[in-house]
């Protein structure tokens, strides 16, 4: 391959800089780079936060008194759905699910994590779990009667029945609108017939007699 037969990738919309081509490219003698200095010398590479020598405020800041590294604030929570697990070939129906059973058919990928089971899909195995962290109040109500709970038609949980009946309110009954009275219409008239224009006379023609005017020689 040689220069001309260089072809841009895919995507490239920016016209190229040509670098160090003379000052008519825009990029000439210094090639964009300043006058010398750390970053205009080749192999340049500098790490983030970097403060040159400083101590960075990356490292400064975990001795302040109070800081709590932002891991250590924040649960980091695998779920896991009944739906996913009842549609899995590989599980059998009355089978004990526990985190190393997950591990291994590659739901979760560390035994020591915390697994919550969520209800999303339909569910009809009636599975035995162990050591599961969290369950959700629908997986719990799908849990207790397999196959009669599904995603289109969901039960109320026994949990999520007092917040329903707070938000739900009594039927507001409709009045009935009341009864206008009655106005009697007015009989229509008939309609006048319009009689026709009367033909109009021809106007008499104005004659000019004039006396006659005699010539003179």
């Amino acid at each position: 391959m040689q220069i001309h037969q260089l072809t841009k990738s895919k995507g490239l919309k920016d016209k190229q800089r040509r670098r160090g081509r003379w000052n008519a490219t825009g990029t000439g003698n210094y090639s964009g780079r300043g006058l010398k200095g750390q970053k205009a010398r080749s192999g340049h590479s500098m790490k983030p936060f970097f403060e040159w020598g400083q101590t960075s405020i990356v490292q400064r800041l975990p001795k302040a008194r109070g800081f709590t590294r932002y891991y250590k604030l924040v649960k980091d929570v695998v779920i896991v759905n009944l739906g996913a697990l009842d549609a899995d070939p590989r599980i059998s129906d009355a089978m004990e699910i526990t985190k190393k059973v997950l591990k291994d058919l590659g739901y979760i990928k560390k035994e020591t994590a915390f697994v919550k089971l969520l209800s999303h899909g339909d569910y009809a195995k009636h599975l035995t779990f162990k050591d599961i962290d969290a369950f959700s109040a629908w997986a719990k109500a799908k849990m207790e009667n397999p196959g009669t709970v599904h995603s289109a038609s969901k039960k109320v949980p026994a949990k999520l029945e007092k917040s329903v009946k707070k938000v739900s309110k009594a039927p507001v009954e409709k009045k009935a609108p009341a009864a206008q009275p009655v106005v009697e219409k007015k009989a229509a008239k008939a309609p006048v017939e319009k009689k026709a224009p009367a033909a109009k006379k021809p106007a008499a023609k104005k004659t000019t007699d004039k006396p006659a005017t005699k010539k003179t020689k």
